[in-house]
């Protein structure tokens, strides 16, 4: 006697697909394949061209001092330098990190001038930086970098993208367009009192007696727990350890508190 078939096995058959669940299906694929071309679009900047891009940036130094093969686009000229970091302990007072214990660690360094011409003429007026990579006791590196300006002359990085254009040489008289400046001024408005204090500013001779100021400031975290958001600045000293200028490294608080270490 043949087995008999299991009851109701007719009904595991899949019943074709109509007309409107295929289209669904395609438009449900079509929606995945739209998505994941508009994602790709989006992140390459077709959405947004003339949105600020590290691209533009670069390109906007070489429009302005021209392309220096093997240089930096920015503070091309420069000079690295090694040497030792040697901390008094007195940090400690305001952050727990490592760097701040007393002893003493090796630094890399580089003096620079800013712009993207690696043939800057060594001018006083010429603004100068500092860029330092701390390596700490337990394999940590801290990088910081510092200009010589009292205040930084903008204050997004739009700003400087425009400031940077509107300091192009005019291809006359190789210098900069004083109406380009003075759009940017009216563009920017909060950049007129930076101006006025970096043009108010003392200009030393040289790296040997320069202060350099933090371009930001930093979140300290001491033992306790509290925190405080603090700025530093890089004095040059002489050969008995006294302050050319005013200080050697000092940290100031938002408080206007500050301390050598």
């Amino acid at each position: 006697m043949p087995p008999s078939e299991p009851a109701g096995s007719t009904d595991n058959h899949t019943p074709p697909l109509t007309t409107g669940s295929r289209l669904g299906r395609l438009a449900g694929i079509g929606v995945v394949l739209l998505g994941v071309a508009g994602a790709f679009l989006y992140l390459g900047g077709w959405f947004t061209p003339h949105a600020l891009t590290p691209a533009r940036l670069a390109d906007a130094f070489e429009r302005v001092a021209g392309i220096h093969s093997g240089f930096r686009r920015n503070h091309a000229k420069g000079v690295c330098v090694s040497g030792f970091f040697e901390s008094n302990g007195q940090g400690t007072r305001l952050s727990k990190a490592v760097v701040f214990r007393t002893g003493r660690m090796p630094v890399i360094g580089r003096f620079s001038f800013g712009g993207g011409n690696p043939y800057v003429a060594d001018a006083p007026d010429t603004v100068r930086g500092l860029g330092l990579l701390f390596w700490l006791p337990d394999g940590e590196e801290w990088r910081t970098a510092m200009i010589n300006l009292p205040v930084f002359p903008v204050n997004t990085p739009q700003a400087f993208f425009d400031n940077l254009l509107a300091g192009e040489p005019d291809p006359q008289t190789h210098r900069p367009n004083p109406a380009k400046m003075d759009a940017f001024l009216a563009r920017h408005p909060e950049s007129v009192p930076a101006l006025k204090i970096i043009k108010g500013r003392a200009v030393s001779s040289g790296f040997e007696n320069t202060t350099f100021n933090s371009l930001n400031a930093f979140r300290f975290v001491d033992a306790g727990g509290a925190i405080a958001h603090r700025t530093g600045i890089a004095a040059p000293v002489d050969g008995a350890g006294t302050a050319v200028c005013s200080r050697q490294y000092d940290i100031v608080s938002s408080r206007g508190q500050e301390l050598s270490f």
